[in-house]
């Protein structure tokens, strides 16, 4: 990552406090992910349902692809980029043109 001569958002030095935080008994967080990039923080939040297809009986591989045709290939997220938590796509069109396909 690049530094810069008035400040290094990647030092271990930012880190400290947040370990030192979690080890403390002040900490009231727990099965939780935090990101810290300088002064930014962030807890992410659990993964979610983004969408459910039921059928009776077990599934075959024709029938899963008809139900999951019609999936969004990617979903609207908020990542820690530097510079703090900003709306992206997962994957990243980059990723899916790489692999042929359309991003949403």
């Amino acid at each position: 990552m690049p530094t810069s001569d008035d400040f290094d958002r990647n030092t271990p030095d930012h880190v400290a406090p947040l370990i030192a935080y979690l080890a403390s008994n002040r900490c009231r967080f727990t099965g939780r992910v935090f990101a810290i990039e300088g002064p930014d923080v962030a807890i992410y939040g659990p993964a979610a349902v983004v969408g459910e297809w039921k059928i009776e009986t077990q599934w075959t591989l024709s029938e899963l692809a008809q139900a999951l045709s019609d999936a969004p290939n990617q979903i609207s997220s908020r990542g820690f980029f530097p510079g703090g938590p900003v709306q992206h796509n997962v994957p990243s069109g980059r990723t899916l043109k790489s692999l042929g396909e359309v991003g949403e």
